[in-house]
């Protein structure tokens, strides 16, 4: 008879525990069905997924179900609350990565390596080749910035397999080598990788990384660098905590410092104009300070990311430079501002114009490339700016 009403009791706990999860998750359901979608997470420093159309295409090649899973991810209430709970179980059990972020050694987050979208990437080299073919007197050049996890991969936890990146460079190297200039940074960016080159906790290269790059580009470009004198840096701020922190929810109190670099000689360095062009928007200097006091503070190079800028500069030279990038370019323009009289700047995840017409209206003499690896395979904007006149 005991045994029978302790039977009972283990019942009706179970019945309640279970009644208790379904309500929680009922009210979870209720939360989520009416809370309004958010689009943009300041933790994170990015869009976030919005609900998608449906379609008969969507449904067929499975887009819409991939959309949809990543909109309910993006868009569940409390996110933070639980990416963090579950970082911290996963540290528990010995895991070291999540959402795509590897917990390396030395206190570095390590964006996993992307796997090239194979049809996007295809698209978007074609459309590269059928731009340049219309401006044969123009150079070409492209720069692909390996990602962290490529060049400190000494830094990446114990048994951690990524994709090949070198791989997928040289085949991009291969399908544009007769078109355009290739800017091969990534031997430069190993001979130092023992200096901090990038971010411990954000997935962007630092200012230096940047600048022994520049090294490379302008021997590509062959630009006097001797006219200017020894670049030397400053530190705007010694407390940046970047987005693969908050994307990870590792290293949460990690603080790092954010560097620009200035001529020691003063005179040396050109005055700019730097006009926001779908802003209506004039500066005359490449930082906005204001974003130290933000989450973001890698956004005090120009701002962050914007359609179209127009940088005009005092620099002794007639050439003019479009430079089609992501925000990577965003520490190195700096760099190029002494040699250049006029930058006009193009992101195409947020340009819609007509870059052709851009094209036609000023006197190029250089196009330039420059985005990190990742972000350059997965892509889905380069083809369609380049090739806007097909598909308005």
């Amino acid at each position: 008879m005991k045994q029978s009403k302790s039977t009972k009791r283990k019942l009706d706990r179970k019945k309640t525990m279970a009644m208790l999860f379904l309500v929680m998750l009922g009210v979870i359901c209720l939360v989520n069905l009416f809370s309004k979608d958010k689009e943009y997470s300041e933790k994170e420093n990015r869009m976030l997924q919005q609900k998608p159309e449906i379609s008969l295409y969507g449904i067929e090649s499975g887009r819409w179900m991939k959309e949809y899973e990543s909109y309910r991810s993006d868009q569940f209430v409390g996110r933070n609350f639980w990416v963090s709970l579950k970082t911290k179980v996963d540290l528990l059990a010995g895991k070291r990565e999540s959402n795509g972020v590897f917990k390396g050694k030395d206190s570095y987050l390590l964006e996993d390596i992307k796997e090239p979208d194979q049809e996007q990437l295809s698209q978007n080299l074609e459309a590269i080749k059928e731009f340049e073919s219309g401006y044969q007197n123009v150079p070409f050049y492209v720069m692909l910035v390996p990602n962290a996890a490529n060049v400190l991969s000494d830094k990446l936890p114990q048994f951690a397999v990524v994709e090949d990146q070198k791989q997928i460079f040289d085949d991009i190297q291969n399908e544009l080598d007769e078109y355009i200039h290739w800017v091969d940074v990534s031997q430069i960016l190993k001979k130092h990788k023992s200096e901090v080159i990038y971010y411990h906790t954000d997935h962007h290269w630092t200012t230096l990384g940047a600048y022994y790059a520049f090294q490379e580009l302008a021997a590509s470009m062959e630009l006097d660098i001797s006219k200017i004198s020894t670049m030397k840096p400053y530190a705007v701020t010694n407390d940046f905590n970047g987005t693969l922190s908050a994307t990870s929810g590792y290293e949460t109190g990690y603080e790092e410092p954010i560097y620009i670099y200035a001529s020691e000689q003063t005179e040396d360095m050109p005055e700019v104009v730097v006009n926001y062009v779908n802003e209506k928007k004039k500066t005359a200097t490449l930082y906005d300070t204001s974003k130290l006091e933000e989450k973001d503070k890698y956004a005090v190079f120009l701002g962050g990311n914007y359609p179209l800028i127009d940088i005009r500069t005092t620099a002794d030279t007639t050439d003019r430079l479009l430079l089609i990038k992501d925000s990577y370019a965003n520490c190195m323009i700096p760099f190029l501002t002494p040699y250049f009289r006029e930058i006009v700047v193009v992101d195409p995840r947020y340009y819609y114009g007509d870059i052709k017409e851009l094209m036609e209206e000023n006197d190029f003499t250089s196009v330039l490339f420059l985005y990190n690896g990742n972000t350059f395979v997965e892509d889905n904007s380069i083809s369609g700016v380049l090739q806007n006149d097909k598909t308005e």
